[in-house]
């Protein structure tokens, strides 16, 4: 099989802070952190739910702002392959850490859902929606996917996109297929993924970040992440990576390491305000070629830094950033 989207994936590295105490940022990619780029808003009670019985005493502790801004977090417990809501009112997510490792994957999502109904069909990663599905490509793109009863019931999955013609939304592969006795339910969420790499932390950045008060000095933050190539076997090649114009696009720059799987970091004894210095390109909003003569190679990361630059006085805003990898593959 090619390389396809369900086989990239965002991971953080080794260094990623969540205020400005923390130094020498970056280093080698940490494949237990994923990367999350759906806009989690208005998010209200949240749920979490296992894809495995077994999966009775961990926990996701949850951090993000409540509807006044606020800084919360919630710590909620797994009961197998029930959801079990929590009882604060998150208006956005900033980041969710499991507590242990897993039997299956785990899904954290809204109490509120998207869109739910019985299959048409399904396929070795897809399954095709009921015919009351939106009708807009990838309305549910990163959104999650359980499967609730029929055919392949209790699986957790985040949709890589979503076709709104076909009503197909396409998922890493699935352990069963769905089909046309599959009952769904589709939310805004996050899944933390069991293979290839068990995840337990996932994450939007910058995390906390904050302008100067009006009049103050403009203040420039850095972090970094790793696009990775999941494929097991084979190559993108002539492969790229862009920004998506959506978020903090405006206000973001990236550069990229000049090798594969890079462990540079901002140096020693500095903090997320600190430029990296060596080993990356400029920054810049272009389209950069990923290191290795654009061979994204299979089971390999791409060092992604990005500079995020708010004047002073700017107003908090809901703001992501998302970024695209594209190439070719056999």
């Amino acid at each position: 099989m090619s390389v396809e989207a369900k086989n990239i994936i965002i991971h953080g590295s080794a260094t990623m802070p969540d205020d400005d105490s923390m130094t020498n940022i970056g280093g080698a990619i940490n494949k237990s952190v994923k990367m999350t780029f759906r806009e989690l808003e208005n998010t209200g009670i949240l749920k979490i739910r296992s894809e495995n019985a077994g999966d009775t005493s961990q926990s996701i502790t949850v951090y993000g702002r409540n509807a006044a801004g606020e800084k919360i977090s919630e710590a909620i417990y797994l009961n197998g392959l029930t959801g079990v809501p929590g009882s604060s009112s998150f208006e956005r997510i900033m980041k969710a850490i499991k507590s242990a490792t897993t039997v299956g994957a785990v899904a954290l999502y809204s109490s509120t859902t998207q869109h739910s109904g019985t299959a048409q069909g399904g396929g070795d990663d897809y399954i095709t929606l009921s015919s009351g599905a939106s009708g807009t490509d990838n309305a549910y793109q990163f959104d999650v996917i359980i499967l609730t009863a029929g055919t392949g019931a209790g699986q957790i999955r985040m949709a890589v996109k979503t076709e709104g013609t076909s009503k197909k939304a396409y998922v890493k592969d699935w352990d069963t297929n769905p089909n046309d006795t599959t009952e769904y339910i589709i939310a805004h969420g996050i899944v933390f993924d069991k293979s290839p790499n068990e995840i337990d932390e996932v994450r939007r950045e910058p995390f906390d970040a904050a302008a100067n008060p009006a009049g103050g000095a403009t203040k420039t933050y850095y972090f970094k992440v790793f696009p990775y190539n999941e494929h097991s076997s084979l190559a993108l090649t002539n492969a790229i990576i862009d920004e998506v114009d959506e978020g903090l696009y405006e206000k973001a720059e990236f550069a990229l390491e000049t090798t594969l799987d890079g462990s540079g970091t901002n140096g020693a004894g500095n903090n997320r305000q600190v430029a990296p210095s060596t080993g990356i390109g400029s920054f810049s909003s272009d389209p950069k070629d990923v290191a290795n003569d654009q061979n994204f190679s299979p089971e390999s990361g791409q060092g992604l830094w990005i500079k995020v630059t708010l004047a002073g006085g700017e107003a908090a805003a809901k703001g992501f950033y998302k970024i695209e990898v594209s190439g070719q593959s056999t």
